[in-house]
This record gives structure tokens, sequence and C-alpha cells, in this order.
């Protein structure tokens, strides 16, 4: 259809149920008119059915009494013939035809009656659907008017008075105007498949915008998604913000503190500590006795210029602080210690 009337535009602020946009469209009130017309006629159709039907059974009931009387009068006549001179033999025949005349008739408006309700049952059914038609229109000319779903904030408006309106697809028209809620926003986070196992429902979650620098703001873990992305290797998990103050827009794009836990104490080490060879096994120089051993370890996560190791290490083990192929395993060295803070 087209556009009639648009009630808001970019910036407006909206009700759930306000109305925003009405559209005209032309074949669908024509159609909706003639539904309309079309079940007035079958209502005109149908009381003069009723109309026939209640004159036919007040027919048939004349008849009947006619009948009832004529009946009486054969009967009596009948029985007077019997008795030589009191009645011509002609009179009890007339009487007898009149008799059968007025069974022909109450037959005939028996069939009549008959005819009668069947036309009534059968307009019945015609205006039922007629109406059921109509109200079909009805229920689709609604969608002519376009309400707020829910309280929000309307962020495009790009059609305006007289617009046509099409339908969603290839090539398709824009939309009218574009409505959003502030007050309840979503944040996705793709969490790294390493630390999936501690997200926690309901969590606490710390993440800024660049929009508010200095300010760190908290959303709560509200759905996990549960299964990880293919290429990227992370898991989506939505935070829930609810926004006062409208000081987040939907679209910025944030950096979420992700709260990450342990079962165990875990061991970190300088990145110079960690080696990685050509064959990319990743070791560590420990001295034992004042012998290099290597020690595979795996890498975790990075924090305060030190990198998180896993393998055959244990607190308080001697490392070399620089970690190199050169130091072959079963080399004699003299360590100097460094303690490090």
């Amino acid at each position: 259809g087209f556009i009639d009337w648009v009630g808001v535009d970019r910036g407006s602020t909206v009700k759930k149920g306000q109305v925003m946009v009405r559209l005209i469209a032309p074949e669908l009130l024509a159609q909706s008119n003639e539904a309309i017309a079309k079940a007035k006629a079958v209502s005109s159709e149908l009381q003069q059915a009723r109309s026939k039907l209640s004159a036919a059974k007040a027919s048939l009931l004349e008849a009947k009494a006619q009948l009832a009387g004529d009946e009486d009068t054969y009967t009596r006549t009948k029985e007077a013939s019997l008795v030589p001179g009191v009645v011509a033999p002609n009179d009890v025949v007339v009487l007898g035809q009149k008799v059968e005349a007025d069974r022909e008739k109450v037959k005939v408006w028996q069939e009549n009656i008959e005819a009668a309700s069947n036309a009534v049952k059968a307009l019945t059914d015609s205006l039922v659907a007629a109406k059921r038609a109509s109200d079909n229109y009805k229920d689709i000319s609604q969608y002519l008017v376009i309400t707020a779903p829910f309280d929000g904030y309307v962020t495009e408006r790009n059609m305006h008075v007289g617009s046509f309106v099409g339908p969603l697809g290839h090539g398709a028209y824009p939309a009218i105007i574009r409505v959003q809620q502030l007050s309840l926003l979503r944040i996705i986070t793709p969490v790294p498949e390493a630390i999936v196992g501690g997200v926690v429902p309901g969590a606490e979650v710390e993440f800024t915008v660049s929009t508010h620098p200095s300010e760190r703001f908290k959303g709560k873990v509200a759905r996990i998604g549960n299964a990880l992305e293919q290429k990227t290797r992370t898991m989506p998990v939505e935070l829930n913000y609810p926004n006062p103050g409208w000081r987040i827009l939907p679209g910025m794009f944030c950096e979420v503190y992700w709260p990450t836990k342990r079962p165990h104490p875990s061991l970190f080490l300088p990145p110079s500590a960690v080696e990685t060879t050509s064959t990319l096994s990743t070791f560590v120089c420990r001295i034992n006795n004042d012998q290099v051993e290597w020690v595979p370890v795996v890498q975790g996560e990075m924090m305060n210029n030190l990198t998180e190791v896993f393998g055959d290490l244990k607190e308080g083990d001697l490392v070399a602080l620089r970690c190199t192929d050169a130091l072959k395993p079963h080399t004699r060295v003299k360590p100097t210690l460094t303690q490090l803070k």
C-alpha cells in the first residue's frame, strides 16, 4: 500500500502500542467494500427468503383449514345423500373433487415450504461465508496500522507520506522506520575456547566503550551459546545490560574484561623463558643440579607481562630467564639467581 500518515521521526520516543504509521491500500479497500456489499445483498435475500417461508407456512395452515372444512362438508353431504331426494348426487361429486383439490394445495404448499427452507439454509450459509470474508479483510486491514511493538527509540525513518510500501526480499523497499530498544541491551561476547569452562550464568562481567573510556560498566551473563564457532574457536555469550540513561547505544563495540578462573593455581614466567622451536615444540629450560633440562610446556594466558605455562613444573623450580635451543639438555651451567617481582 501507500503511506498515508507518519506520526514519528528519527529521534522520537515511542511507547508499546503507540500508532506510528498508517497505510492505505486501494485494492484492499475495494475488495473489502465488495465483501461488505455482498454480505448486505445476501442478508437482503435471506430476509426475502424468510418472508417467503413464513408466507408459505401461513398458506399451508390456510390450505389445511380449508381441507378440513371441505372434508367435513363432504362427509356430511355424502351421509345425507343416502336418503333419496335430500341431496343431489352431483353435489356430492363436486364436494369430493373440491376435497381432492384442497389436498393437492396442501401438498403444493408443503413442497413450497421445503423449498423455501432449503433456500433459507443456503442463504444463511452464504451470509456466514460473506461475513467471514468481510472479517478477513478487516483483519488484513489492521496491518495497515503500524504500532510500536515495545517501548523504544526511533533510530531511522526511510519513507514518507505517499511512498509505496513493498514486501521484504531481494530488491525490497527499505524499512519504513526502525525502532530500537535502548533500555535493555545485549552484549554479544566471543569467549575463547580455553576459558569457556569458566562461564557462569548470572555472573557480572565488566566492560568499557570508547565513548566513556574512564568508566567500567557491568553486565550479567544471560545466554550461553554452548557451541563453538569453527573459524574463530570461540563461543558466543550474551550479557544483559539495563543501560540507564541510554548512555550506551546499540552497535557500539565493547572491550570486555572477562573473569577467568583456574581449578588450581597457575605458574607464570617471563615470555623470554619460554622457547618455541621450528618444529613448534614449546619448552622451558629448567636448571637441575647445574644441568639444563628441556621441559615441554603449553602456554596459557598473558597477564602482567607474564605468560601462563602448564607442564612438569612446580613452584620453586629454577629456570633460565632466557631459554634458547642453544642451551642443550645436560649442558652444565653456573646460574645466577634473579628474583622476579
